[in-house]
């Protein structure tokens, strides 16, 4: 990932304006410079004009590059965001899973932030490069001897402050790694917070062993760091005064210079002060940035390499044949309850008709979630085939075949944002589940999003069955959906919205460990250790059908 590219992407025209008005800045900026050090012949109310007029061309030229570069940058910052949620959203689930959701969320809110604050900072920098350099011109005009100097005494400074930059700069590397930690403990605060809450002396160590030492250990690293980098900005800022001291007492001991050139030298290095202090202050900033953009480019690039767009211009599956799932010799390894162990689900075969009501059980760590994840094609087979209406499921027809399918995960996301077309037809559907499911005095839909979220787990979970049924799909998948349902809401579950999915002609693929409610089911199949060891029809229902 380039981030010029994308900052050619926004208007390479804008930005070669920006440019222009940078180089305008800095030869008014210069122009200034020159008409206060040197008597320039005309009128005393000529002069005035001309000096305020070159006033306000340095006020515009400044201020239109500044803006225009703010636009650029973070309308690039933008677009890439935009960019990186799509490859997100199309990336493999595992791949997601094995960079993990604490690096994840550290890459997409702090290093983004650090990247935005380098970018904010770098239209003002690229403003105070054109003075500099435009003033670095005037100096070397009006005595190249001096000039000489200058650069000489800055020069030193600048080696000098950059070898004690060296050590800060890979500090801050080490810094941002452990706000990682840091933010990963966070993270594992809020998520499991009710159990570290069950259980108060847990709580107390997780804050006084894990927590704590780490964040006591980012507490010192900053201070060390930013302290190391207060030093290091202080001395480029008397670095200025070392130079003008050089400059009007060291210089005249070896160079005959008229006192008006010194003292132009000396007014073009404070007036330089501003600009080289800011460059020097940006310097942590835009590291930080540089830092974060690597960390940005990496998670890019393993998106990009692993991002595959639905290359199928129609919908293959949609053929006009009889609707058919099928699982063929399908193989796919799966985590147990140790990272270390990888068990093996299948060979598996199984075909799902249309209409049909599933029931998967087995104990925990058969294999259950993942193959529900095979079944909605967020996972694909390693061996083996996976199939709908007969056409076999790759990495290009992928994001069609998931097309057919809506979800509600045990770990479930529940978006406030209904994230469908509006209509009469979905708004009064919306109305009569939310009454069906004990809803409708808590939740309204308002502008298509749900009037609020702040409900119990059980009743978040009717809520996202609720946006599931909208979805309208032909493949309906329930992850133990019914856990933490009180039981008149599980009839509900088993004894009404499951039939009168069917009656719609849905396909129900249900997860569940509520044996009293095994007979609502057209099939029952069983893992164990990744095996399908038992399949049951249920002949009442197989008559009905």
């Amino acid at each position: 990932m380039n981030f010029l590219s994308y900052l050619y992407r926004r208007s390479w025209p804008r930005l070669l304006a920006a440019v222009l008005a940078s180089v305008a800045a800095g030869a008014s900026g210069v122009a200034l410079i020159g008409m206060i050090t040197k008597n320039v012949p005309g009128t005393a109310g000529q002069l005035a004009a001309l000096f305020f007029g070159v006033c306000a061309l340095q006020l515009l030229t400044r201020t239109v590059s500044q803006v225009l570069l703010l636009n650029l940058t973070q309308g690039s910052i933008l677009d890439m965001r935009l960019d990186m949620s799509r490859k997100l959203l199309a990336a493999r689930l595992q791949l997601l899973n094995q960079q993990g959701k604490s690096e994840l969320l550290t890459i997409l809110t702090r290093d983004v932030e650090s990247l935005i604050a380098a970018m904010t900072i770098i239209p003002m920098v690229m403003t105070h490069t054109a003075v500099l350099l435009g003033c670095l011109a005037y100096m070397a005009w009006l005595g190249w001897e001096l000039f000489l100097v200058f650069l000489t005494t800055l020069g030193i400074g600048a080696f000098t402050y950059h070898w004690f930059k060296r050590h800060t700069l890979r500090q801050l590397v080490a810094l941002r790694e452990e706000m990682g930690q840091v933010y990963g403990h966070f993270h594992d605060l809020i998520e499991g917070r009710r159990e570290l809450q069950l259980n108060v002396k847990r709580g107390q160590m997780f804050i006084s062993d894990v927590l704590g030492p780490d964040a006591v250990k980012l507490k010192r690293s900053y201070v060390t760091t930013y302290s190391r980098l207060a030093l290091i900005t202080n001395f480029g800022d008397i670095l200025f005064y070392l130079v003008i001291g050089g400059l009007l007492f060291v210089a005249p001991q070896f160079f005959s210079y008229d006192t008006s050139v010194l003292t132009a030298f000396a007014m073009i290095v404070l007036y330089l002060t501003a600009p080289l202090s800011t460059a020097m202050n940006a310097i942590p900033v835009i590291t930080e940035g540089v830092i974060a953009f690597r960390q940005i480019g990496k998670l890019d690039a393993m998106l990009t390499d692993d991002w595959q767009p639905d290359a199928t211009p129609a919908n293959p599956f949609a053929n006009g044949a009889p609707f058919s799932l099928a699982l063929n010799e399908v193989r796919h390894h799966y985590l147990g309850d140790s990272a270390d162990d990888r068990f093996l689900l299948g060979p598996l075969n199984l075909n799902i008709g249309h209409g049909e009501i599933l029931f998967i059980i087995g104990g925990n760590g058969s294999g259950k979630t993942t193959l529900a994840m095979l079944l909605l094609g967020l996972y694909l087979p390693e061996r083996g085939k996976l199939s709908l209406n007969g056409v076999a499921v790759n990495e290009q027809n992928a994001v069609h075949y998931r097309s057919h399918f809506s979800a509600v995960f045990a770990d479930f996301h529940l978006f406030r944002h209904l994230l469908l077309e509006p209509s009469e037809d979905s708004s009064a559907q919306a109305a009569h589940y939310l009454n069906k499911l004990g809803l409708g005095k808590k939740v309204q839909i308002v502008d298509g999003m749900f009037s609020t979220l702040k409900l119990s787990s059980g009743q978040r979970k009717r809520l996202a069955l609720i946006s599931a049924y909208l979805e309208d799909r032909p493949v309906y998948l329930f992850d133990e959906w019914a856990a933490d349902q009180d039981p008149v809401f599980k009839r509900v579950f088993y004894h009404e919205l499951l039939p009168e999915l069917r009656a719609r002609g849905k396909t129900v693929i249900v997860i569940s460990h509520d044996d009293a409610y095994f007979s609502q089911a057209d099939r029952i199949i069983r893992l164990q250790d990744g095996k399908l060891i038992t399949q049951v029809v249920n002949e009442s229902h197989e008559n009905c059908m």
